[in-house]
């Protein structure tokens, strides 16, 4: 199955969040190395470089240091997460980037069938993805992130992105949804436990800030979601307010 969106284009510049700013040094070590570094709370494993045409040693020795350091600091408090790419993701639509960091989450469940193994889960996430563009017409995916029973974080519109998960707030929010129907059984331990580990890497990443507030689905939107077992559990979860906003 091989369904492909029309590819989006942004120009120059277009849609850079606030964050991004550019840098250029006259003290550095090394006059020629001119770069723009999106911002550590951004993604630093994906921090960008743009480099002048003067190129050196000292400067590739500079890079390649900086680079490790940013992707060491991400895989010490990060979990792995299936990449869009990874997933075999369609191309958005748009592109709506959001002030970061969020101080909102929202868990909801997905509804579906669930998923045991990494090619189920990308079979749903799929399939999902399929259904929120042709007929939701929602421009991609809606989640930031989605979980599968196999206990893998797969990325949906990722981080600092505005959403289509909540209405009324999915510019101020991450939401995070369990791929299944969870009304009345739960999801696995190891995707509760991914769902925790995602939280801690966004408040560590600058994501979301230390005192995010979680909520359900069902306590912003009239929706059944995240489903009436999974939503006992996370009542349990540490910044889960229980009054709406």
């Amino acid at each position: 199955m091989n369904h492909r969106a029309r590819k989006y284009k942004l120009r120059e510049n277009e849609g850079v969040p606030k964050s991004i700013k550019k840098t250029t040094s006259r003290h550095a070590m090394h006059r020629n190395l001119e770069f723009r570094i999106v911002s550590q709370r951004i993604f630093p494993a994906r921090a960008q470089y743009y480099f002048t045409s003067k190129w050196s040693a000292m400067g590739t020795v500079h890079f390649i240091a900086l680079s490790l350091f940013f992707v060491s600091a991400y895989a010490a408090v990060c979990p792995k997460i299936i990449t869009r790419k990874e997933w075999d993701a369609r191309d958005p639509e748009t592109i709506t980037y959001v002030v970061f960091p969020l101080d909102m989450v929202v868990i909801h469940h997905t509804a579906s069938p669930t998923c045991e193994t990494r090619s189920q889960c990308t079979e749903l996430v799929q399939n999902i993805q399929n259904f929120h563009l042709d007929n939701a017409e929602l421009g991609d995916i809606g989640y930031s992130f989605l979980i599968g029973g196999d206990g893998n974080i797969y990325e949906g519109r990722g981080w600092h992105k505005h959403g289509a998960h909540t209405f009324g707030y999915n510019g101020k929010s991450v939401g995070i949804a369990f791929i299944g129907d969870f009304r009345s059984v739960l999801p696995t331990d190891k995707a509760m436990q991914a769902a925790k580990d995602l939280l801690a890497c966004g408040v560590e990443l600058g994501e979301i800030t230390n005192d995010y507030k979680l909520y359900g689905g069902k306590q912003l939107i009239a929706t059944l979601s995240p489903g009436g077992k999974l939503y006992s559990r996370i009542r349990n979860w540490s910044h889960f307010q229980e009054k709406s906003p």
